[in-house]
Formats: structure tokens, sequence, C-alpha cells
């Protein structure tokens, strides 16, 4: 099933800030793993515990966006083996969304995720003999995702998140479209260079007033959320293939690297040792 492994938390050293470190290995050794795994994901961003598990969230998922499935289906991995006559007809294809969001590991797998397979039957029916949304890995398969495939919860500011987004992986964030401050109340990042100016809290202070005053406005939290200031915490899934791990350590890692984004990626590697 669908795990976290550890956690480093306090990692802006404001006992807010937290990384992580979750197991997606299995979400596809078949549906109910799929199911779990995708609303795993959902019930984070709507910050609804509810959601997990959901199947009537989950096939609203599937169709969320003109056929094409929401981002959370991209935290289901798939193992795809060039010796297997079922892989075979998806492998063969000289274009397909799998292998474009894929990564060969060798020259026997190719690693994608459930969204890109999704979207592939989808566009080339005619190409397949059977339905490939029913392919799902053995238990041998997936002891090799785990080596290969990361996924993590993160909970930093905006202006991190920012920067995080910028590397092309699987992201999936807390809705403050759908998730009001009344439901889940903000959190403010007030970094060392800031907390020293009573402004600063004066702002965060006059920013949720007027945002709650907005609410009881009848204006909806999609819209009162603009008057909301960027220190404001968020959460975002992020799920990595290998290539996309390296790059994010290279550059993250760095010593120019602006320091809240290099604790992300210090944590990140902690947790994966």
């Amino acid at each position: 099933m669908i795990n976290l492994i550890n956690k480093k938390e306090n990692i802006f050293d404001d006992d807010i800030a937290f990384v992580e470190n979750w197991d997606f290995s299995t979400a596809n050794l078949n549906e109910k793993n799929r199911i779990q795994a995708i609303t795993q994901v959902a019930s984070i961003c709507y910050q609804n515990p509810k959601a997990l598990g959901n199947e009537s969230l989950y096939n609203r998922l599937m169709a969320e966006s003109m056929g094409l499935p929401s981002s959370s289906f991209e935290f289901v991995p798939v193992l795809l083996d060039y010796e297997n006559p079922k892989h075979q007809e998806i492998l063969k294809l000289e274009y397909s969304n799998s292998k474009k969001f894929g990564e060969q590991l060798d020259d026997k797998y190719l690693l994608t995720n459930y969204r890109a397979l999704v979207y592939d039957y989808e566009n080339l029916q005619e190409e397949f003999s059977f339905d490939i949304r029913t392919i799902f890995n053995t238990q041998e398969e997936c002891k090799i995702i785990k080596d290969y495939f990361k996924v993590f919860l993160y909970k930093v500011d905006l202006p991190t998140r920012s920067q995080m987004v910028r590397h092309r992986i699987s992201w999936q964030e807390l809705s403050r479209r759908y998730v009001s401050g009344k439901r889940v109340p903000f959190e403010f990042y007030i970094s060392e260079k800031l907390k020293h100016n009573p402004k600063v809290k004066a702002l965060v202070k006059q920013s949720e007033e007027l945002y709650f005053e907005l609410l009881d406005a009848g204006v909806k939290p999609q819209e009162a959320r603009r008057v909301i200031p960027q220190m404001a915490y968020t959460q975002i899934w992020g799920a990595f293939m290998p290539k996309q791990l390296d790059n994010y350590f290279k550059l993250r890692l760095d010593e120019t690297a602006q320091w809240e984004i290099r604790q992300t990626a210090i944590a990140m590697q902690e947790l994966i040792k």
C-alpha cells in the first residue's frame, strides 16, 4: 500500500516546514492501490481525509480535464518491460506519452506513469489489441520501482514552492481555491531577515483580517486568497524520476541556491539515505 517512510521536520527552524518521504512503489500493483495512491495525493490537496480511498473521487479525477486524468494520476508509477508481450505494444510506438513522460532505466525497462498510459489509450486505441489501462505491475517489478521512483510531500512557503515547480516533475499542491482559511488556517514563514521588522507581522495580521472579511462578505476563497502574502505556507507533492531527482540535487544542493530550497534538498537526501 501507500506508506509514509520517514520525515524531516523543522527544516526552516520554525517548527512548521517539513519534508516527508513516501513509498508509492506498489501504486500500480492493483486497482485498489491505484485508487489509494491517487486519493492519497488528492486528500492533501483538498485537505479532506475522507477522500482517501474514495472511488467516486477517483472516477471524477479520471475525467477531470476533457478526458485527460488529473495530474494526481502521475503519482502511479508504471514499469514497462521490453520482454513482456503486452508491454511491447506500448513500447514499439515511435511516439507515445508513456515514452515522452517516462525514463529508460536500462535496455530492459521504461519507467513511466499511469496518466501517460491512460492518455495513450484515449488517443491511440487502434494501436492496441487490449485496454492498456489494465496493465498492472508484479511484486518484483514494484521492488524495482521502489529503487527509482521517489515521492515527497513538502510544507514550504510560496516563494520556495515557486522555485521548486520550475523543475519539470509531477507536482500536486494544496488548493486554496477550494480549501479556505476557515477550514485550514494559514501559517506563515517569516525568515530570519524579516522577523525583526514589526511591519511584517502587521502585514500578516492585516492580510488575514481582510481575507476573512472578504469571505464573510460572500467572496469565494479562490478570489479572497489574492490578499494573502507570499510568506504563507502551502503543501505540495512531488514525484521524481531518477534523472529529475539528480537534477534537483545538482541545482538545489549547490551553495549558491537560496537557503530555504537548499534545506528541502538536504532533507530529501537525508531521508533517502
